[in-house]
């Protein structure tokens, strides 16, 4: 793939919207498709054109990046005549953004295999500002000659590591949100302690980013999120849900538990209970210093 080649992004959320016009304005000719129409028009001032169907942007794009929530939005959107699959030409790529099941992928790639589409998992991380920056993480699955095609549009996207066949680009997403899941409840209840016994928060994190303790999470996510008085979600919390909820059946039927795992499940689908579920995940860390009696000046209103 040659980085002047048509691309298309299917789903136009806050992730792919950053996708799609850090591509467009990095000169590729983008195209955009979105059940809600007005997601594709805020595009238009960056350049990116409107689909009227997922079948429209498939036929007008060289490479398609999908960026949907979940495996049955996947499917629904490549069945029928407007469907994904009536438009996507032979020889095309596509680029599974969403964070699913590895099988989702694999089936994906098979499917698509006798059309001699390149299919490439390659979830991110790092969120809408690390999307518009071209410094998201790339996880990519799929066979090397498309991750070689693809890769100096990842490229312009962030940082791509090719983790391996079809389906480790997944693996290693649901690996990382895992991780990141965990930490975030580990930094919650650290900082709720600190609130509670009355020490200067932005002091706290800055030493301990020098400590054991460090995390991208506690150095670069929350200051511009929670610790910045904004609950607006970058990666919402029922996103988080969703994700661990993939992880979960995911593990068991590799036979591996997850008992931090099941603690960060229970902990985020009890926010999203609360009516959180429309806040950035990071808004576990203002939930907890309230429950600490250490309320941040921060609106905690459902969303």
């Amino acid at each position: 793939m040659t980085v002047a080649e048509r691309c298309g992004v299917l789903g136009v959320g806050a992730l792919g919207a950053a996708v799609a016009a850090r591509l467009a304005t990095e000169g590729l000719a983008v195209a955009a498709y979105d059940v809600d129409p007005a997601r594709v028009t805020a595009l238009a001032e960056v350049g990116v054109d409107a689909a009227s169907s997922p079948a429209d942007l498939a036929r007008r794009s060289d490479v398609l990046l999908v960026v949907l929530p979940d495996t049955p939005e996947i499917e629904a959107s490549l069945d029928g005549e407007t469907g994904v699959e009536a438009g996507l030409r032979d020889g095309a790529a596509l680029l599974l953004v969403s964070t699913v099941k590895p099988a989702t992928a694999q089936k994906l790639a098979l499917r698509l295999a006798p059309r001699g589409v390149d299919v490439l998992d390659t979830p991110v991380s790092g969120g809408p500002v690390a999307a518009r920056d071209g410094a998201l993480a790339i996880m990519a699955g799929g066979a090397d000659a498309a991750y070689a095609r693809c890769l100096p549009m990842l490229e312009l996207m962030g940082h791509p590591v090719h983790v391996g066949p079809i389906g480790h680009g997944e693996i290693a997403k649901l690996a990382n949100n895992l991780m990141g899941s965990v930490t975030a409840i580990g930094i919650a209840e650290g900082l709720a302690l600190a609130a509670k016994a009355g020490a200067d928060l932005d002091k706290v994190r800055e030493a301990i980013a020098a400590g054991s303790g460090a995390s991208w999470i506690l150095s670069d996510w929350l200051p511009r999120t929670v610790l910045a008085g904004r609950t607006e979600a970058d990666f919402a919390v029922e996103l988080m849900v969703k994700d661990l909820e993939v992880l979960d059946g995911y593990a068991r039927e590799l036979g591996v538990p997850l008992r931090a795992g099941a603690l960060a499940r229970s902990t985020f689908t009890g926010l999203r209970d609360a009516g959180h579920g429309g806040h950035d995940f990071s808004v576990v860390v203002a939930v907890s210093a309230a429950e600490a009696g250490a309320p941040l000046p921060i609106d905690l209103d459902p969303r």
